[in-house]
């Protein structure tokens, strides 16, 4: 079982400065990227893309878009490859049906297309969007088992994505010693704060 990093690129600023005192609540990893794979193991990473009318890259988490280039990301990703031992699992940040346009999700396509015959190091996987959880690209291989442990999907729902730090804080720990006792054990387990065990 790997470890993943669940929003792996949430440590990055928020772009819109008015959004920056509430970061707390859509960042879910603290590290960069390197350190996250160097000191934390992280060889699967959780990116979440959505693209605008005029057809730009964002990196998202719901109404948080990072401030990071989309040259910067593929040096992200460029440093991953390189590795050849990592997963990125890939999901349209698209979660209403203005932001599941079809010019987004075509570029979506575009841009899966050119990743998987760009860094051919990195098993990619998944392709949904979030807005009805259908694939907008289909990557073609087995999906890994993925045991996804973060606030959002273990919280209940008054305390859902408001509190990943003190969700990873209390749980990191305990998911990652149950995770490994599963029959079968998962291919993948996806959280919170993987610098917090």
């Amino acid at each position: 079982m790997v470890i993943g990093s669940h929003n792996s690129w949430s440590f990055r600023r928020a772009r819109r400065w008015w959004l920056r005192p509430f970061q707390f609540v859509a960042r879910c990893q603290r590290v960069d990227i390197r350190r996250q794979y160097d000191e934390y193991g992280v060889r699967c990473f959780d990116l979440r893309i959505r693209f605008d009318d005029n057809g730009q890259l964002q990196v998202a988490h719901g109404l948080m878009v990072y401030d990071i280039s989309r040259d910067e990301l593929e040096k992200d990703l460029a440093w991953i490859d390189s590795h050849k031992d990592c997963y990125v699992r890939v999901i349209h940040e698209a979660r209403t049906a203005n932001q599941h346009s079809p010019v987004s999700t075509n570029e979506f396509v575009r841009w899966c297309r050119e990743a998987v015959s760009k860094y051919q190091g990195i098993e990619f996987w998944c392709g949904r969007n979030l807005y009805d959880w259908t694939y907008d690209y289909c990557f073609g291989r087995t999906e890994p088992v993925c045991e996804e442990r973060y606030s959002s999907v273990c919280t209940p729902k008054l305390l859902d994505d408001w509190w990943p730090w003190l969700y990873a804080r209390l749980n990191n720990k305990w998911n990652i010693k149950e995770s490994q006792s599963m029959e079968p054990q998962p291919d993948i387990l996806l959280m919170d704060y993987v610098n917090i065990r």
